[in-house]
Parts: C-alpha cells; structure tokens; sequence
C-alpha cells in the first residue's frame, strides 16, 4: 500500500512538473538539445569497376572524400589510411634522439565513431576515350563520349560494428568532340586537369552528391554534458560555447548511473540516471569549457549534468 501512494505521488509531481511553464529538472535544454559534430574515418575504396589504368582509384577517391567532407564543417575526420605515418612519429619522438622539449602528448589519438567505407562500381568514358583503361571500353574517335562514375558506401558504427546507412551516388557526363586517350594523358588523379575531364567532373558530382547523403544519415550526435574537473573555487564543465552555454545556466549534477542490458542479446535497454548530489550555475563561458559554480551539495570529475533550475 505505501508503495502504491509512492507511485501515485510521484506520478502527480512529474505531470505537475511536465504543464509547468519552467520545470524543475528537464533533460533538454531550453534551446533544444546541444548537438557536437560526429568523429568519421575513412577506409580506401575498393575498386569493383572494370576500370585498370593508370590511377589508383581506391586511395584517390577515399582522399577526395576525406577532403569534402572536411569542407563541410559538419564532422570531425581522423587520419587512419596513413596512421602508421602518425604513430611512428609518436614513437619516434620518445626516443633519446629526440628533444624532450616539444613533444607530443602519448594517449591523445582520438577515436573514430563512425567508419565510411566505399566501393567503386563503375568508372567508364565510352565513345571516346580510355584513359589508360582497360579493353573492354569502346574507342570511337572522333565522337562524342560520356564518362560515368558509380560509388556505393557504408556507414558502420564502430561500437557495435552496425551497418547504420549505405548510400550510393552516381553521376554521367556528356563531352561532345574528339577526346582519344590523349584527353588523360599526364593527367594526375585529382588534380585541377583531371576535373576538367568528363571522367573528372562526373567523380566530383558523384561524390558531392555522396557527401551530402552521408551527412544526411550520420545519427546525430548528443553533447553529454559532464563534470571535467570540480576544484574548490569552480566547476569545470566539457562544453562550452561550442555546447551554447551561456552564463547562467543551471544544471543538476547526478552521480553515474547504471545501464540495463537485454540478458539474451546484451543490447542496451535503458540508461537508470544516478541520484542527484548537486547543483551548480554558469559563471564563464570558454571556447569548448564552462566554469560554474556550486550552489548547492558537491560534484567530482564524470559526474551527469541535467539543465535545470
């Protein structure tokens, strides 16, 4: 019986809360919620058209990709087809050879969330020219070609291994005249030259459409708003302007909770939050951090964070 009269008055106090114009724990800010930018690695493309010539299109079109999507400002893109380069600095610079002064911070290379990985299905110019490519291609001189280019590509997530998405772009382009297989001759992949060719034009529509598609399917990603450091004058929080924190929010601070797993499948059912130990007010505002200020109990480095009152 008194757990029935728990319930019932818990229940009132949370539609209470839910029709009141300022709630007293809410787990949106005012705004909407804060969104940060998805972490991505690119893979190379492989190669499943008849294509043979003289580029490798699988690093090419993955380095185009990487460079779009850097364009695009919308996600963070970490180097993973040269990352042996990468550590063997890393491992170079903690050797005796090396100064002390200046080094890298071992343990800082981030992780990537979410892994884009593309297939190449068809790179073709027919009716003209070959660009070094393979017999299977058509040579008529003096007429009028038309390159094609197809990609598919998959979005995996690097926590489950998932297929999230896959997205596929193809583009074809017309070029009237006389091309031959000088049009490519000493033409680099990717260069200024080669995106004045059909074949080039036709690879950057494609992949542009691509990027597009794939900015469209990345889930988007949460800011989980966390205790960073908690001192005896300030709080530290892990967001800042790029969270849009402004001076003055409030937020609840709770202690780590605990998730539920399905027994059978270990999926994730539900996040239990922990209980609340604090609450604490924004004083100053940094680029990618917040200082607060406790206004109430205590708070240490992990600890949630919930807008509230």
């Amino acid at each position: 019986m008194a757990r029935s009269a728990y319930f019932v008055a818990g229940l009132l106090a949370v539609l209470t809360s839910c029709r009141s114009s300022e709630p007293l724990l809410s787990r949106r800010p005012p705004e909407g919620l804060r969104m940060i930018q998805p972490v991505v690695a690119v893979t190379d493309f492989e190669n499943l058209s008849n294509f043979s010539g003289q580029w490798s299109l699988g690093s090419g079109m993955a380095d185009l990709l990487t460079a779009l999507l850097l364009d695009s400002g919308r996600v963070i893109v970490l180097e993973r087809r040269h990352l042996d380069t990468v550590v063997g600095e890393i491992l170079r610079q903690g050797t005796d050879l090396f100064r002390e002064e200046g080094r890298v911070v071992r343990g800082r290379l981030k992780n990537a969330r979410y892994l884009v990985r593309g297939s190449i299905t068809d790179f073709t110019e027919t009716g003209g020219a070959s660009a070094g490519g393979g017999s299977s291609w058509l040579r008529l001189f003096g007429r009028g070609s038309r390159a094609r280019v197809s990609i598919v590509m998959h979005i995996s997530d690097v926590e489950s291994g998932e297929i999230i998405a896959s997205v596929r772009a193809a583009r074809s382009v017309s070029a009237g005249g006389a091309g031959g297989d000088a049009r490519y001759k000493n033409v680099s992949f990717g260069g200024e030259a080669f995106f004045r060719t059909p074949l080039g034009r036709a690879t950057e529509s494609a992949l542009r459409d691509a990027v597009h598609r794939i900015l469209k399917e990345l889930p988007p990603v949460a800011w989980d708003p966390r205790v960073a450091e908690a001192g005896e004058e300030y709080v530290v929080l892990n967001g800042g302007a790029n969270a849009r924190l402004r001076v003055g929010d409030r937020f609840v601070v709770r202690e780590e909770g605990r998730e539920i797993t399905d027994p059978v499948s270990g999926n994730l059912l539900e996040s239990v939050p922990g209980p609340v130990v604090g609450r604490l007010q924004v004083v100053e505002v940094l680029p990618v951090s917040a200082h607060a200020t406790l206004l109430e109990g205590r708070a240490q480095r992990g600890d949630r964070l919930e807008f509230g009152r």
